[in-house]
C-alpha cells in the first residue's frame, strides 16, 4: 500500500486574490465505503488462528449529567457573547484595481477596474480607524486603487489608506466617522504576551468572502517563525492555532473569550491551501505597537540597538557583534554580554528584536546583562533605524530614499547606474500619488528647461524640498521588473 504523503508544509497569506467574479457552484462531497480483502490490504491470505473476542462491556448510559450539560452551556455561552458583541466591528475588505484586456502583442486596449482581492478587518475606534492585513490591500508591491469595507449590516463604506507596515504586514485604514453603524462597538486589545498555550480563542473574519463567519478553538502553541510562500519574508513570534482560517480571514481578528483582540489571523500552514487546523496570527501586542505609529506617523519608525543577536545563551540573548558607534557601543554594551532582561521583561530573540524595533527613537531602556557571571544594568538610548541604515527622508515628497552604491546598482544589473533607490513610500504622498514604487532609482531631473544629475540622497533632499510643485517637475526614472529593466520619466505635480 503506498503510504506517501507530502514531504513540504506551505505557509500560505490568506487573502483571496481574482481577476473576475467567479462562478458559482456546488460541490458535492461523496462518501464512498470500500470493503478491501486481506489480500488486497497486503494481508496474508493463509488461515490464521481464532482470537477469541472478550465478552461486550454492559453498555452505560449516555445521557449527559446535568452538570456537564450546564458546563457546556456556559461555554456556548462564552463563544457567543464574544460573536454577538464583535460581529458589527468585523468588516469584510475589498480591493478594487484596474484590470486590462491586451492583445497578443501585450499592448492595453481596455480596462475597467475590478475586484482583485478581498479579506477582513475590525474597528478599533470610533474616529473610523480599521486594521487590518497588508496584503489584503496591497496589489503587486503598490496600496490597491479602491478600498471598500462592508459591515455587519451591509452598509459599504469606501476607505482610505492611513498607513502600512510590510514587515509585521499590518495596515490601518479610515472611513468616515460619521458614516459608521451606530451598533459598531470598537473593539480592544488585549495583552498576548499573558495569553497561554491552551486558552480558549474565537475567530472572526470573511473566509472565502463569506462574511462573518465565527470559529472557535485554542492556541496551540506561541512564538512560532514562518516565511510565506507569497512573499519569502520571515515573520517571527505568530500565534498558532486550531481555530478554523482560511482564505478571506486575513486581517481579521483573534479574540480571547473577554472579546479582546489578543491577534491578527494572518496565515495558514496547509499542502492544499484551506484549513488544515494550522493557522497563525500576529500577536496583539506587536500588531498595538504598529497601529499606533502609523496613526501617529503613517508608517512605522523603528527603534535601533546596533547589535547582533543569537539565543545561544539558556540564560538570556547573547551579543554577537556590536555595531560601531552605535547606541550599544555608546552605552558600554560588549560582545559576549548576554541580555536577561528588556525593560524589566524576559525576551527570547525574536521578540528582544521585534521589542527594540517597536521601541520609538529617542527612548531611554534599561537592559539588564550579564558580564563574565556578573549582572548589571546598562541605560541605552535607542536611535532611529531607517537613519543608522542610511535611509535620507525626503519630506517633500513623502519617501526614504538610500544613495545607490555600485553594489546596489550591481545586484539590479545596472552597473554604471547613479542615483538613489527609493526604499520606502508614505501612502498619502506626492510620491505615492505619483505612482513611484520601491526599488525604483530616480537618477535626474528636468524642470523647465533645467535638467540635472542625481547622485546623493543628501542632493535629492535639497533639490526636492526647493522645487515650486506647483509647476512640475520631472524625475528620470530605472525600474527593474519581471520583464527586465525599464526606464522613463515620472511628473510629480500639485
Amino acid at each position: 500500500m503506498n503510504t506517501d504523503a507530502p514531504s513540504c508544509v506551505e505557509y500560505s497569506i490568506m487573502t483571496r486574490s481574482f481577476m473576475s467574479k467567479p462562478s458559482q457552484a456546488l460541490t458535492t462531497l461523496l462518501l464512498s465505503a470500500l470493503a478491501m480483502s486481506p489480500a488486497a490490504c497486503g494481508q496474508s491470505t493463509e488461515p490464521q488462528p481464532v482470537i477469541q473476542s472478550a465478552p461486550p462491556a454492559t453498555p452505560t448510559s449516555d445521557a449527559a449529567a446535568p452538570e456537564d450539560i450546564a458546563f457546556a452551556r456556559r461555554l456556548s455561552n462564552a463563544f457567543k457573547s464574544v460573536a454577538q458583541n464583535v460581529e458589527p466591528s468585523v468588516v469584510h475588505v475589498t480591493q478594487r484595481n484596474r484590470v486590462y484586456t491586451r492583445d497578443w502583442f501585450g499592448t492595453p486596449i481596455s480596462s475597467s477596474i475590478r475586484e482583485t482581492g478581498l479579506g477582513s478587518g475590525f474597528v478599533i475606534s470610533r474616529d473610523g480607524y480599521i486594521v487590518t492585513n497588508n496584503h489584503v490591500i496591497v496589489s503587486g508591491s503598490r496600496a490597491a486603487e479602491e478600498i471598500k469595507v462592508r459591515f455587519f449590516d451591509g452598509r459599504e463604506l469606501t476607505a482610505r489608506l492611513v498607513g502600512r507596515d510590510e514587515p509585521t504586514d499590518i495596515a490601518v485604514l479610515r472611513v468616515d466617522p460619521d458614516d459608521l453603524p451606530s451598533n459598531v462597538t470598537p473593539v480592544t486589545f488585549g495583552d498576548s504576551d499573558a495569553l497561554e498555550v491552551g486558552e480558549w480563542v474565537v475567530a472572526i473574519g470573511s473566509p472565502f468572502g463569506l462574511s462573518n463567519t465565527v470559529t472557535a478553538g485554542i492556541v496551540s502553541a506561541k512564538g512560532r517563525s514562518i516565511t510565506p510562500r507569497e512573499t519569502g519574508r520571515v515573520h517571527e513570534d505568530f500565534i498558532q492555532t486550531d481555530a478554523a482560517i482560511n482564505p478571506g480571514n486575513s486581517g481579521g481578528p483573534l479574540l480571547n473569550l473577554q472579546g479582546q483582540v489578543i491577534g491578527i489571523n494572518s496565515a495558514i500552514a496547509s499542502r492544499t491551501g484551506g484549513y488544515q487546523g494550522i493557522g497563525f496570527a500576529i500577536p496583539s501586542n506587536i500588531a498595538k505597537a504598529v497601529v499606533e505609529n502609523i496613526i501617529a506617523h503613517g508608517k512605522v519608525v523603528r527603534g535601533w540597538l546596533g547589535v547582533g543577536l543569537s539565543d545561544a545563551s539558556p540564560t538570556g540573548v547573547t551579543i554577537e557583534t556590536v555595531a560601531e558607534d552605535s547606541p550599544a557601543e555608546r552605552a558600554g554594551l560588549k560582545a559576549g554580554d548576554i541580555i536577561t532582561r528588556f525593560q524589566g521583561r524576559a525576551l527570547n530573540e525574536a521578540r528582544l528584536r521585534s521589542a527594540i524595533a517597536l521601541t520609538p527613537p529617542g527612548t531611554r531602556v534599561v537592559l539588564e546583562v550579564l558580564r563574565d557571571g556578573k549582572p548589571r544594568e546598562i541605560a541605552v538610548t535607542l536611535a532611529d533605524q531607517a537613519t543608522a541604515i542610511g535611509y535620507t527622508d525626503i519630506p517633500a515628497l513623502g519617501m526614504r530614499v538610500r544613495t545607490l552604491t555600485p553594489e546596489m546598482a550591481e545586484a539590479i544589473g545596472q552597473p554604471r547606474l547613479r542615483g538613489v533607490m527609493v526604499m520606502e513610500l508614505d501612502p498619502d504622498s506626492r510620491a505615492a500619488a505619483a505612482e513611484f514604487q520601491p526599488g525604483d532609482v530616480i537618477s535626474g531631473y528636468r524642470q523647465g528647461n533645467a535638467t540635472g544629475q542625481i547622485t546623493s540622497a543628501e542632493q535629492f533632499r535639497k533639490l526636492a524640498s526647493s522645487v515650486n510643485y506647483a509647476n512640475g517637475i520631472q524625475f528620470n526614472v530605472t525600474r527593474s521588473t519581471g520583464f527586465g529593466v525599464r526606464r522613463g520619466y515620472i511628473a510629480v505635480q500639485d
